[in-house]
């Protein structure tokens, strides 16, 4: 059992010291955080209404509301790349912890630079086949929403595409 030993603070001491400022680069992160953070909180909230108003639609009022799952199917895909963003930067996404917690605390540093490297190459290879992905995908519709697949992305036409 740890046992912690708690010292009184020194009256004043708190106040005497000058508030840290952020740095720039920790105040951009701060503030990406929140524009991923607050729309991932709103998409969940969105899914819960929507998908509680489709079972009550279907099994209370026997009148199923048509759009309801593909909706949800459409917000629950930006769900799961938001909130792995904001998994990823606070450092809480998924890996082998069973390997990371065992390794001290310089291989511990090591592995979690091999992470983010990895996790970094594979967003530059993927970057150009899933651009390619989506442009094809814009040109289809979905059944119920008649909305791209791409979710209201437009891409204009390359030159090459038109002729």
């Amino acid at each position: 059992m740890a046992h912690v030993e708690m010292t009184p603070a020194v009256a004043g001491e708190a106040a005497s010291q000058p508030p840290r400022r952020r740095s720039v680069l920790g105040s951009i992160d701060a503030a990406l955080g929140t524009l991923v953070e607050i729309p991932a909180a709103i998409l969940v909230v969105a899914e819960v209404v929507i998908l509680f108003a489709g079972v009550v639609s279907r099994y209370v009022l026997h009148a199923p509301l048509i759009w309801s799952d593909e909706l949800a199917s459409i917000l629950f895909l930006w769900l799961a790349m938001l909130g792995s963003a904001v998994a990823f930067r606070r450092g809480e996404h998924m890996r082998m912890t069973a390997l990371v917690a065992s390794a001290g605390p310089r291989l511990w540093a090591y592995l979690d630079v091999v992470a983010t490297c990895a996790a970094l190459a594979f967003l530059i290879l993927i970057v150009r086949p899933a651009y390619e992905y989506a442009y094809e995908e814009s040109f289809i519709t979905t059944p119920a929403l008649q909305i791209s697949n791409t979710c209201l992305l437009y891409t204009s036409p390359s030159p090459r595409d038109l002729g």
